[in-house]
């Protein structure tokens, strides 16, 4: 038992060691947590793909590991991590203490089996965070096809909305490999019960992982690659690129008689790139947007309004400062757009008003960035009448929610 303490509650995790042999001062981990959501609102929820699957996967691996234990030259680490539900406070403890006891650069890879018990529900393994070992991708592959399990591997862990028990270890710089059959609508619901776990997949995934244990345990020429997921490294990547969509509102502005239209509906999608340099870089975007604004009629002044839509090609620029290092910061970041307007509607009459197709003006934005979600607030001031000269000044403002998703 490996007691911890977070924010004054004591916790447990339960921990063991299959000692090695040549390289018993290496270490692999491997790691589920036994923890879930217990009783809420007098309902019990059971957990058991979350995480009853991966807890009896684990004492499966460490059965069979300790049959091999002749073949391990590295010493492996058997871990139940408790409180992970409420913060991954378990693994986060663990790597913590075994920096203390043995220094983290003696961690060679860390596991953690969360939710193994839905192979026929996916039709695949999935493991994410290859790229943080040499050959990891062809050390999977090779060890799934010995065992008729399709796996499916992704270089790093991505995932904004869920974490699990690797974070503690990789942001310590351990390569890492979370390990999971998937998400399905049973979970964190009381319906995740212990008839809907596909038993048979689920052996099949316990013989697979305990290869793949005892060929990371025995193999001396194991390495980490160097290479880090973006939430975990602590540093950004000098190129981003991705994919953006967003939701605002625009407005006419009169200067000259202090006018102002009431507000209509605006979006854009398009592409985002960032160009990080320290705490400091670019934003760049491609947007196809479409904005409005509502005013009086000419027609009917008194009547009930009408909408003025236009279509553009807009491109900001922003010069970006950040809170932080990272995959996780804030940010706030001002610039410059220009548009090309390829289409202008009027809802009711279309007045007699020249219109110039080439807009500009300043573009600002604040936000958050975690892993590859960004969210923002953008605002973009046109200078310079949106209409040719001699008609009256006319400005268009607009005001956005955007997300990105950064591959």
């Amino acid at each position: 038992m490996v007691p911890f303490t977070k924010n004054g509650t004591s916790y447990c995790n339960v921990v063991g060691l299959i000692e090695g042999s040549t390289l018993k001062d290496e270490y692999i981990v491997l790691g589920a947590h036994y923890d879930h959501l217990g009783v809420k609102n007098g309902q019990i929820y059971p957990g058991a793909d979350d995480n009853a699957s991966g807890s009896a996967a684990l004492i499966e691996i460490a059965r069979a590991l300790c049959g091999e234990r002749g073949e391990l030259q590295r010493s492996v680490i058997i871990a139940a991590f408790d409180a992970e539900e409420i913060g991954l406070y378990g693994s986060t403890a663990l790597a913590e203490f075994l920096d203390g006891l043995v220094g983290i650069e003696h961690i060679k890879l860390m596991m953690s089996v969360d939710m193994v018990g839905r192979y026929n529900h996916s039709g695949k393994l999935t493991l994410e965070g290859v790229a943080t070992i040499r050959d990891g991708k062809v050390l999977a592959q090779e060890t799934a096809r010995r065992h008729s399990v399709n796996v499916r591997t992704k270089n790093f862990e991505t995932s904004v909305l869920t974490a699990t028990d690797t974070d503690g270890f990789a942001r310590k710089g351990v390569p890492t490999l979370a390990v999971s059959t998937g998400l399905h609508p049973q979970y964190h619901k009381p319906s995740d019960r212990p008839e809907l776990i596909d038993y048979e997949g689920l052996d099949k995934v316990t013989g697979y992982l305990s290869d793949f244990a005892l060929q990371a345990a025995s193999d001396p020429s194991l390495e980490a690659s160097g290479r880090l997921a973006g939430k975990h490294s602590g540093k950004a990547r000098t190129f981003e690129f991705g994919v953006t969509a967003s939701v605002g509102q625009g407005r006419l502005a009169f200067p000259k008689a202090d006018f102002t239209t009431r507000p209509g509906m605006a979006y854009s999608a398009g592409i985002t790139s960032l160009i990080n340099i320290g705490k400091s870089g670019f934003q760049l975007d491609v947007l196809y947007e479409n904005a409005g604004a509502r005013f009086p009629s000419t027609a009917e002044p008194f009547g009930r309004g009408q909408n003025f839509r236009h279509s553009a090609v807009t491109v900001p620029l922003y010069l970006r400062l950040k809170t932080g290092e990272g995959g996780e910061y804030g940010f706030i970041g001002f610039g410059g757009f220009y548009s090309y307007c390829f289409s202008h509607s009027f809802d009711n009459d279309n007045p007699a008003w020249g219109f110039n197709p080439h807009e500009g003006g300043i573009a600002a934005n604040f936000g958050i960035k975690v892993a590859g979600l960004m969210l923002s607030w953008d605002f973009r001031w046109q200078l310079g009448d949106l209409f040719p000269s001699g008609e009256p000044a006319r400005l268009r403002t607009g005001t956005y929610l955007k997300a990105s998703w950064l591959f």
